[in-house]
């Protein structure tokens, strides 16, 4: 299990102050409401792939970072980033990959990090997202960046 000081809702609120705006503007931003950027850094909801992937983006770090992953908040490649909107078939896509690449079944992945086998079917099919501690323990466990999960950049050593 990993344990790490600065969680998702530390880093938001961490991120949001930093850059300057307030919780209405980031929400004015990325069309959404200012309860749920709220919610997020009170801890009490978690974003989905998609709105993680945009407050990264607007807040210009990774989202291993801001999942409290990565100590490195700075995007490796920032220029190629500008704009880059994540391809929500890639998470699906990229999370069989990482799994053949190992030559591993949907079955012993799930005995290993103790999911359901029908939740790995069901995150690689995309009709289900993973929260963000299992997203942690998937990217720990086929050692991958999320943000290669989502699309975001092309290039991972590993696979």
């Amino acid at each position: 299990m990993f344990i790490f000081e600065e969680g998702f809702a530390h880093r938001l609120k961490k991120a949001r102050k930093n850059s300057g705006f307030t919780q209405e503007e980031i929400a004015k931003e990325l069309m959404i409401t200012q309860v749920r950027i709220s919610n997020y850094e009170r801890g009490t909801r978690e974003p989905d792939i998609e709105t993680l992937t945009q407050l990264a983006d607007f807040y210009g770090v990774t989202t291993d970072w801001l999942i409290g992953k990565d100590e490195k908040p700075i995007k490796n490649h920032p220029s190629e980033w500008d704009g880059l909107k994540p391809r929500a078939e890639s998470f699906p896509e990229r999370l069989k990959m990482a799994r053949s690449k190992i030559g591993l079944s949907q079955e012993k992945v799930a005995k290993i990090l103790k999911i359901s086998k029908s939740n790995i079917a069901k995150y690689e099919l995309g009709q289900l997202q993973p929260n963000l501690a299992t997203l942690i323990r998937l990217t720990v466990f086929y050692g991958v960046t999320s943000d290669w999960l989502f699309g975001l950049e092309d290039d991972n050593p590993n696979i």
